[in-house]
């Protein structure tokens, strides 16, 4: 919360690796997304925020494989534009 709250305040962009959220083996922790923060902590409305994911690191785990995605969260839709025009041509 305090990240998500600081990013906020100071109109700075969160980028959050959640690529390894199904790999907690510690007793008693649970893996807390980012997003869920910034949906429901007060203060954090505004967060930037861009969520890192894998299919092939949380959902198969085959690290040869590649593939992922990533969520945009409160970005400036011509940020969000240029973003996608860049993820395109690596297709």
């Amino acid at each position: 919360e305090i990240i998500c709250r600081f990013c906020s305040d100071n109109q700075i962009v969160l980028l959050a690796d959640e690529v390894y959220q199904r790999n907690v083996y510690a007793p008693n922790k649970t893996f807390i997304s980012a997003r869920k923060i910034a949906f429901e902590t007060p203060g954090c409305e505004n967060l930037q925020l861009v969520s890192f994911h894998s299919t092939s690191k949380g959902l198969i785990g085959e690290c040869g494989r590649r593939g992922g995605y990533m969520e945009l969260h409160n970005i400036d839709p011509l940020v969000r534009e240029h973003v996608y025009k860049l993820a395109a041509t690596g297709l």
